[in-house]
C-alpha cells in the first residue's frame, strides 16, 4: 500500500517569517499538530506542537515576538508519494516524529501523521473504525 492513498492533501502551511502565534492559531483552528514551513511551495521545515512547547513556551518566549523560522524543525524528513505504508511507519518509529510531509519533485503534495497510519492499521488489522470510537480517558 502506497502512502499517497492515505496522506492528507489539504496541507496547512506557513512561511519562515510568520510569527509563532500565527502558526499556533492555524494549528488550533484546524485541530492539527503541525504546519509545514514552505518557500515557493517547497518545504523547508516543519513547525510542530513539540517545537512550540520546547522551543517557545518552556523558554518563556512570547509567541508574537519570534518567527517560525527561528524555532521550526529544520532537518526535515520527507517521503515520496509512492513510499510504502510500512516504510513510512518505520520512519515514524525510528526517527521519533509524528508528521511527515509528502513530496513529488521537491514540491509539497501532502502530509501524513502517525494518527493517519493508526487509522489505517486499526482498520486493516482489527476491522474497527477509529473515528467512531471514543478513547477519551484511555491513557
Amino acid at each position: 500500500m502506497k502512502i499517497k492513498f492515505f496522506m492528507q492533501k489539504n496541507i496547512k502551511t506557513c512561511t519562515e517569517n510568520e510569527s509563532v502565534a500565527s502558526a499556533a492559531k492555524i494549528m488550533s483552528t484546524y485541530n492539527i499538530g503541525s504546519v509545514v514551513v514552505v518557500k515557493d511551495d517547497i518545504p523547508v521545515g516543519i513547525f510542530t506542537e513539540r517545537d512550540l512547547v520546547q522551543r517557545v513556551v518552556a523558554k518563556d518566549i512570547e509567541p508574537e515576538k519570534i518567527t517560525v523560522g527561528e524555532v521550526m524543525t529544520k532537518n526535515l524528513i520527507t517521503v515520496g508519494a509512492d513510499k510504502s505504508l510500512g516504510s513510512v511507519y518505520h520512519i515514524f518509529v525510528t526517527k521519533h516524529i509524528r508528521h511527515i510531509p509528502v513530496v513529488e519533485n521537491g514540491h509539497l503534495v501532502g502530509i501524513v501523521s502517525q494518527k493517519d497510519l493508526a487509522k489505517v492499521i486499526d482498520d486493516q488489522l482489527f476491522g474497527m473504525y477509529y473515528d467512531n470510537l471514543d478513547f477519551s480517558g484511555d491513557y
